[in-house]
């Protein structure tokens, strides 16, 4: 069972990293059910396509931990029995876990901000730290067995067909732009803006928003007229899609993983205090190049910054290399995640 939410304040990238490991563990022949509060209805219907359960818990009058926790023991006792709960929600820590042994064999924690307690079997934060081994010493049971970095990053299953990678010569013609499933600050009308001004000089680019995003008219209004730009308000298949590009635009969300796992070079801009250190290290690292803050940034800036881009092929193609390698050992990784969450439940 999964406890996660999603809506247009932190944005998609929980729900679908839940899901990626769903899809996996469903893979293995194990049931999964989701218990969410008021998620937006798009996504609600995503995770039913998608052959998920699904619950999802009012919070009309407002929602605390303990409220939050009956409702979802409500749920492991209609669905259950649970051999594992899955939670990621930064709402929630050590008192919602512990009020939940009675209704799970293990637990199992997502998380990256090391900021409060947990009571869980497992921890997993696939993001990129400067302490990682240190960041949970304080955090989580002696006990409980962390699995740490992008190796361990959870996608779905579309990053793992054979035939999507290939080797990029660092010349930019083709443009994926991306800020996550609901773009609350439209920073992608800023690209399609820089886009207009570059007229003929402008690589093709295709602009994905989410089926949540809330600009969708203003996008599509924005990009008018530019015969070079593509707006899809969705799509099924984002891996085909890098592997088509040849520079990215975006954050430093769950989509930062899904790009280095497909060698995707990258311009980036942090929408969220969640994204800084994993946009810095990999700026360190060379897979990306950090133009700051996302309101800080606007159409002139991401016109210089693909100009630059275009103009050094040589650096471009190094950043996907550099990409690719923030990823090494990934497979293994995650086959050890598996066996350790499915033995979990025996």
């Amino acid at each position: 069972m999964v406890r996660v939410d999603a809506n247009l304040d932190i944005g998609s990238g929980h729900l679908m990293r839940c899901a990626a490991l769903g899809m996996r563990l469903r893979a293995k022949g194990v049931r999964v059910h989701f218990v969410c509060v008021d998620l937006i209805a798009s996504f609600a219907d995503w995770l039913r396509a998608s052959g998920f359960g699904l619950t999802e818990i009012s919070a009309d009058h407002g929602l605390d931990w303990r409220q939050d926790a009956t409702a979802t023991q409500d749920v492991a006792r209609q669905v259950g029995p649970v051999d594992l709960l899955i939670v990621d929600s930064y709402g929630l820590d050590s008192s919602w876990e512990s009020s939940m042994r009675p209704y799970t064999r293990r637990i199992l924690v997502i998380d990256d901000l090391a900021d409060r307690q947990h009571d869980c079997d497992f921890l997993l934060d696939q993001n990129l730290h400067d302490d990682a081994q240190l960041r949970y010493t304080n955090y989580v049971p002696v006990s409980a067995r962390q699995f740490l970095g992008p190796r361990f990053a959870l996608l779905r299953p579309e990053f793992d067909r054979d035939g999507l990678e290939r080797l990029r010569d660092g010349s930019v013609s083709n443009l994926l732009v991306f800020f996550g499933g609901t773009d609350p600050g439209n920073q992608a009308q800023k690209v399609v803006q820089a886009l207009r001004t570059l007229g003929s000089r402008s690589p093709h680019g295709v602009v994905v928003l989410g089926p949540s995003n809330p600009h969708r008219e203003a996008l599509h209004v924005a990009a008018y007229g530019l015969t070079n730009v593509r707006v899809l308000d969705a799509t099924n298949d984002m891996a085909l899609l890098m592997s088509q590009a040849d520079l990215a635009i975006g954050t430093c969300g769950v989509a930062a993983w899904e790009r280095c796992a497909m060698g995707l070079p990258c311009l980036v801009v942090v929408t969220a205090d969640n994204q800084r250190d994993d946009a810095r290290i990999l700026a360190q690292r060379g897979a990306v190049e950090h133009l700051g803050d996302a309101d800080s940034v606007g159409p002139s800036d991401w016109r210089d910054a693909l100009i630059h881009a275009m103009g050094d092929s040589k650096r471009v193609q190094q950043m996907g290399v550099d990409a690719r390698c923030v990823m090494e050992g990934r497979r293994m990784a995650l086959t050890e995640l598996e066996g350790a969450l499915i033995d979990a439940g025996y």
